[in-house]
């Protein structure tokens, strides 16, 4: 991406017209960076604010050390709302992960196979589980809060694998750590009975 005062911001390369000469596309490749700033040319880059989190306002240029930063004004959204979509999401991920369960419930009620007290026990755990972080949502006072529950940090630990001289593999017990960053409204539920186990996956801490 390149910036010209008069030409305003080039997102790919293009055949422009500077001064009345006409110059190739090619020059964005093949000139360097002096040359390109000859004709009013600079790099380009754009610092555009998270739209999760703030509004965007007005448009500032800025030239820094020979590129051009475009970047915008940016006030809070309304932490109040912003806890109300938490919210709304928690709710859809339970009534989700119920839902591949509920014939389960509807069988037992209609006289047919009991669920297992693994099925119910899990019903109960999400439904726990999401009534928990709808109650520390709620309890949220500033929007640094809300970031830090949609970009929460943590360390997978994960088996590496071997192989023999046959390509067989082996996993673990050798072991080694993977920083994360999990959106807390779709992480850490908990796992279905009935769920693949990830052999690889050893803890979070």
């Amino acid at each position: 991406m390149w910036h010209s005062d008069t030409l305003g911001v080039i997102r790919t390369p293009k055949e422009i017209t500077v001064n009345g000469v006409q110059h190739p596309r090619q020059i964005f490749r093949k000139w360097s960076k002096a040359e390109l700033a000859a004709i009013g040319i600079t790099p380009a880059r754009v610092e555009v604010p998270d739209h999760r989190y703030y509004n965007t306002g007005a448009e500032t240029l800025t030239l820094v050390d020979g590129e051009t930063v475009i970047s915008y004004a940016e006030t809070e959204k309304d932490v109040e709302g912003l806890k109300t979509q938490l919210a709304s999401k928690i709710k859809q991920n339970v009534g989700s992960l119920l839902a591949s369960s509920d014939w389960r419930v509807i069988r037992e009620a209609d006289g047919g196979t009991a669920m297992t007290d693994a099925w119910k026990t899990y019903r109960n755990e999400v439904r726990a589980h999401g009534n928990s972080l709808e109650s520390g949502v709620e309890a949220f006072a500033s929007l640094q809060a809300v970031k830090n529950f949609q970009n929460h940090p943590v360390i997978e630990v994960r088996y590496e694998s071997t192989y023999d001289a046959e390509g067989n593999e082996t996993i673990g017990p050798e072991t080694r750590d993977h920083n994360r960053t999990v959106d807390k409204t779709t992480w850490g539920w908990p796992v279905a009975p009935d769920a693949e186990v990830d052999p690889y996956h050893v803890e979070y801490k």
